[in-house]
């Protein structure tokens, strides 16, 4: 080999280092650490996290960064190099800005971003904690929305894609005392279906206390009429009855795919769940709502009432635990639902007729079905059901055992232990004593990261 060759090898392999080292969206950028500003005026988070280019990191240092005015980011990453966007280690920064500024801007808007990362970061106040104007490809993870004037999150100026949204803390929203307000925890799609978000995850996020004062409520999170292909799950809902009651979480439907809702825990919510159109509810537990645990029938928003399955639920002590309203609906299920009201309603239904109904077990009243023992079935009571009032798994001589409808049985539990034949009724399947994890309460679920098994 000559020297020339040699020349001409080297030269090649430098000048590949090179590339892959400075070309966007083949390897990390830079990373740039900044504090709060002196003033507010001067506040250099927007004006440097704006200028972050694919696989640069901005990383907040402990502070408050306030600022009056607009605050807005867009940045563009790519799938090798995505814009991170974060707390540094140990920190915890707070986005804010000044209280009589609330109802004039929201606390941050991302306009526009793709393949960016937002971790661990607190945004507390303005009118909206963090809007998502369009967007694709973002992931909102570990931070805190707070003490918003409206809305915690909202995703309805601009279709978005891809999104995850996970282990965030949402809490007392709607705070604005100068107008009504809508203190949606997740507000995801327009109302009209212009805009719409598809193929996102909703993941392990902690909501609550939810404040509204107009018609347009408090809901956990409402995905909107048109939006599809969303999964929302291992959330922990509470207490969205501030002001109004709405539901926990509301999936309209109406779009080109299903919605999945499952291993939710719903408290003290208007209705638990609200579902209209081509979803799949599985494996919730909902417990003590002001309405109904589940309400499933046609909304204005919707022309269309189809393809919706229930199946595997634990639905207990409501004023009615399930109401649904299926006249004229195509392609519905109802299965394998443990639902306990006792001196209550537990099921009000008309339109059943047409869908199939299966499994069942019910303790309380029942309007518009009947304990055929096919369909419906006696629960008997609580006690006899689960292990406590406060532990809703079944034990080892309850009636849920093994009564399922294998047909429509999930794969996982609750729990994501995975279910075997005889398989069971309600959302979490039997499992030894020895196997069972935290109680049933605020926040059990949040930061799980074992939450999933086997990748799924």
């Amino acid at each position: 080999m000559s020297k020339d060759t040699d020349r001409h090898l080297i030269k090649s392999l430098v000048l590949a280092v090179l590339s892959a080292w400075f070309l966007p969206g083949t390897c990390r950028g830079a990373i740039r650490e900044i504090g709060p500003g002196v003033f507010a005026e001067e506040e250099p988070f927007e004006r440097v996290a704006n200028s972050l280019k694919p696989g640069d990191e901005l990383v907040l240092r402990d502070g408050v960064y306030s600022q009056t005015g607009r605050r807005a980011v867009t940045v563009k990453g790519t799938p090798a190099a995505p814009i991170v966007i974060r707390a540094a280690q140990g920190a915890r920064p707070v986005l804010t800005r000044p209280v009589e500024d609330m109802d004039r801007h929201n606390n941050i808007e991302f306009v526009d971003c793709s393949h960016m990362v937002v971790r661990g970061i607190v945004f507390a106040g303005g009118s909206c904690g963090i809007r998502f104007i369009r967007g694709d490809h973002v992931t909102l993870e570990d931070c805190e929305i707070r003490e918003t004037g409206n809305n915690a999150l909202t995703m309805n100026s601009g279709s978005c894609d891809a999104f995850i949204i996970r282990r965030n803390h949402i809490h007392h929203t709607g705070l604005s005392t100068r107008r009504p307000t809508e203190g949606e925890g997740m507000y995801i799609g327009s109302h009209d279906g212009k805009y719409i978000t598809t193929n996102s995850l909703i993941e392990g996020n902690w909501i609550h206390h939810t404040r509204s004062t107009s018609g347009g409520g408090n809901d956990g999170i409402e995905i909107k009429f048109g939006s599809y292909g969303n999964t929302v799950r291992d959330n922990v809902i509470h207490d969205t009855t501030i002001g109004t009651q709405y539901p926990g979480i509301f999936v309209y439907g109406g779009g080109r795919g299903v919605n999945v809702v499952e291993g939710n825990l719903i408290m003290r919510a208007g209705e638990g769940i609200q579902v209209v159109s081509d979803a799949v509810i599985r494996n919730n537990i909902i417990i003590d709502c002001t309405a109904t645990g589940i309400t499933a029938g046609p909304h204005a928003a919707v022309p269309h009432v189809r393809n919706v399955q229930i199946i595997n639920n634990t639905i207990v002590n409501h004023p009615r635990g399930v109401r649904i309203r299926w006249g004229g609906a195509e392609a519905m299920v109802f299965a394998n639902n443990a639902v306990y009201c006792e001196g209550r309603t537990a099921i009000d239904a008309a339109g059943l007729d047409k869908a199939l109904v299966s499994s069942n077990y019910v303790s309380g009243g029942l309007n518009g079905a009947m304990l055929d023992g096919r369909q419906f079935a006696a629960g008997g009571t609580l006690a006899e059901a689960f292990r406590t009032t406060e532990d809703l798994r079944p034990h080892e001589q309850s009636v849920l055992i093994g009564r399922a409808d294998a047909a429509y049985v999930p794969a996982y539990d609750f729990e994501y232990h995975v279910r075997t034949a005889p398989f069971d009724v309600g959302a979490c399947a039997l499992t030894p004593t020895t196997a069972r994890q935290q109680p049933l309460k605020e926040g059990f679920k949040k930061q799980r990261d074992d939450i999933r098994r086997n990748g799924q």
